[in-house]
């Protein structure tokens, strides 16, 4: 059994959506429940809540993933 994290099983959900308002919510929903640091969720729900293009939320999506995962350089 593979474990994964919170931010990769938002990336697949938030890069499936079809639209902003259903991208938002999910990244919302699932950031809301999990169990990510206090201080990183409060940073990433604020961020998340004003974005209002599919673009915008697929390139925090991905940008998260990076930072938080320690995929970055």
């Amino acid at each position: 059994m593979k474990i994964e994290s919170t931010l990769s099983s938002i990336a697949k959900d938030v890069f499936a959506a079809t639209n902003a308002m259903d991208a938002k919510r999910i990244f919302i929903d699932y950031v809301s429940n999990s169990r990510i640091k206090e201080s990183d969720k409060a940073k990433m729900l604020t961020e998340v809540s004003k974005m209002s293009s599919l673009l915008q939320l697929h390139r925090y999506t991905a940008n998260a993933l990076l930072k938080y995962e320690g995929l970055g350089l």
